[in-house]
């Protein structure tokens, strides 16, 4: 067997045995995918433009509720 040929081969191995993904990147992913549900999350409860409690009143000053 050639040297090349035995090169070839080890490079088809190594390039099977390589992981979809780095852990890093999935890490890196799964805190942009948090990220975005929390933003999501608090752009639906957020939009709610009724007092949040009886009696309150918004202060434009302060730009919230007291």
């Amino acid at each position: 067997m050639s040297s090349k040929k035995k090169r070839r081969q080890q490079r088809r191995r190594q390039s099977a045995e390589k992981p979809r993904f780095k852990p890093a990147t999935a890490f890196i992913l799964l805190i942009v995918a948090a990220l975005l549900v929390v933003g999501l999350a608090a752009a639906v409860i957020g939009s709610d433009p009724s007092p949040p409690r009886p009696g309150a009143v918004w202060s434009p000053e302060h730009g919230h509720w007291h």
